[in-house]
């Protein structure tokens, strides 16, 4: 795996270029209007080294875990550090499944996106995966959640 370019570490305030979202109005928001489409995701037999570059070379901070294709867990910034503050270990041999959680939200792209931004904060989650079937199409955030906030609101 190539080690991903490093990146001028400036806060742009610039907002990214993004696709134009859907306006609906607030009660028939669906998550996947506001989604992370296409998401990245990594192996559970991959080393945190690798989860880390991932997420930084690419500016996210949840990955999807995938074994032979199906969704096992999801791992987050966080639990690479905190797994990474224990004595002894080397994020290098360690893989990705040790510091995963297994118990993953997960959400359809048609869910109301009331429901879901609510079930995060009630149960205080980072991100929920947005499947079709057994498929991985999107990632659901806290960043996203603060988008649409901003977007519902500027109406």
């Amino acid at each position: 795996m190539s080690t991903p370019a490093k990146r001028n570490s400036v806060l742009r305030l610039v907002p990214r270029p993004r696709r134009a979202r859907t306006v609906r109005p607030v009660h028939a928001a669906r998550v996947r209007d506001y989604m992370t489409r296409a998401p990245l995701t990594i192996g559970a037999d991959r080393t945190l080294t690798e989860a880390h570059a991932l997420m930084r070379g690419h500016r996210v901070r949840h990955l999807p875990v995938l074994s032979s294709g199906t969704l096992v867990g999801i791992v987050s910034q966080r639990d690479l550090m905190l797994i990474e503050t224990l004595p002894g270990v080397d994020a290098s041999e360690v893989p990705v499944e040790d510091a995963m959680t297994r118990e993953v939200f997960v959400v359809g792209a048609q869910a109301p996106l009331a429901a879901v931004a609510a079930a995060m904060a009630e149960r205080k989650l980072g991100s929920a995966v947005v499947m079709d079937g057994e498929r991985v199409v999107g990632v659901f955030t806290v960043t996203d959640a603060c988008q649409a906030l901003a977007a519902l609101l500027s109406r």
